[in-house]
């Protein structure tokens, strides 16, 4: 899979990483033993990814291109305190609930026939 790193921590040897399908994101933590290059906000990785749990665990991570977006981090953050005064003034954040779902069952129909004429 390839991704994009969005968060990293060098003494941690940490990061946080965008999937390119879209999907949940991935963590990375180097084991011990294995080679680490450092990892910065914007690097494209290339690794695989296995599941714990629900949580998506990259592994065998190797750098395709250092900083194919710099910046990121700092745009998303950016753009996420561009939401408006009243958000950013509020302590609390403002929950909303999704509304209730009732299932209702439905008749199915008979497929429909072309006729030619």
């Amino acid at each position: 899979m390839i991704g994009v790193i969005l968060w990293s921590d060098a003494p941690l040897t940490k990061a946080v990483i965008w999937c390119d399908d879209q999907g949940d994101l991935a963590f990375f933590t180097h084991k011990t033993g294995a080679d680490f290059q450092d990892l910065h906000p914007g690097d494209w990785v290339e690794f695989d990814i296995t599941l714990s749990g629900n949580i998506r665990i990259a592994e065998n991570l190797a750098v395709l291109m250092e900083q194919g977006s710099p910046g990121l981090a700092d745009r998303l953050c950016a753009t996420a305190g561009n939401r408006g005064e009243a958000e950013v003034k509020s302590p609390e954040p403002k929950v909303i609930p999704f509304p209730l779902q009732v299932a209702e069952k439905r008749r199915v129909s008979a497929p429909l026939r072309i006729v030619q004429g």
